[in-house]
């Protein structure tokens, strides 16, 4: 399968302080793969490169052969990549349906095909593109388990349930790449068990590759096909789980363990 991201030798440097350093590596089409690592490892700053929120000091990222390197993050986003944060981003006052709705509105999605002056004279095109937004925006919610609170404000959810409208938003923009950070965060491993069947299901339902970040190094061992282990900035190693779980380096500075000792067990089988 061809290769949806490329990482080639990304670096970046706050102030002489090397968050990131030559990192490389690329997610197949299709795939689920995973990136771990300890706190302050530079996970996030990586995703942020990613995704335009920070221009990389050196290095490429390719998006579906395309060099998206220090783009703008709508840019990025109208080209097909989506993603959550590992601090929820969501509009608290809007409704859950305004907020899988409006971002796709915001990237000028919801009047593809209608054309700017449909959308100002509010034309018979334009009224029908604006109803499909809506009614996407009504499966996603749907899809995440709230179409019951569809109108309630998004800030009065709990935890578990803004999580899962994170997601629903950032498929409203369509994606061919969702990155998400720490999706499971906060959550009890009943709760982790059902995100991973779930983002099994969405990768299988909207023909997705999905980049994602998380702690729980099981999970991850058994959802993902690939992965990616980072610490200090640096990347150890980069493969499948049985090749990352017995090397030596990674088994020492992430689990903390002698590789003679250390056992990772998956919470689900990888796709």
């Amino acid at each position: 399968m061809s290769a949806v991201l490329s990482v080639d030798n990304l670096s970046k440097s706050f102030g002489g302080l090397m968050a990131v350093m030559g990192v490389g590596f690329e997610v197949a089409e299709g795939e689920i793969f995973g990136l771990i690592g300890p706190n302050g490892a530079g996970k996030t700053t990586l995703f942020n490169m990613l995704t335009g929120l920070t221009r990389p000091s050196s290095g490429t990222v390719r998006f579906m052969g395309q060099d998206i390197t220090g783009m703008d993050p709508e840019v990025i986003a109208r080209l097909g990549m989506a993603r959550t944060f590992q601090n929820i981003r969501l509009f608290g006052g809007m409704s859950v349906l305004d907020n899988v709705r409006i971002p796709r509105h915001a990237l000028g999605k919801s009047n593809e095909g209608a054309g700017l002056w449909a959308g100002v004279f509010g034309t018979k095109a334009a009224r029908e593109h604006e109803r499909d937004a809506l009614e996407r925006a009504r499966s996603l919610v749907d899809l995440v388990g709230l179409s019951d609170r569809a109108e309630a404000p998004a800030a009065s959810l709990p935890y578990g349930a803004r999580r899962r409208l994170e997601i629903a938003r950032a498929l409203a923009l369509s994606p061919k790449l969702l990155l998400l950070d720490e999706p499971a965060a906060g959550m009890n491993p009943s709760e982790k068990q059902d995100l991973a069947r779930f983002i099994r299901d969405i990768r299988d339902r909207f023909e997705l590759t999905v980049l994602f970040i998380e702690h729980n190094v099981p999970m991850v061992m058994g959802l993902c096909k690939n992965v990616a282990v980072l610490n200090f900035g640096e990347l150890l190693a980069v493969g499948t789980p049985e090749e990352v779980q017995a090397n030596p380096a990674v088994v020492e500075a992430y689990l903390g363990e002698s590789p003679d000792t250390a056992v990772i067990k998956p919470e689900v089988s990888h796709a």
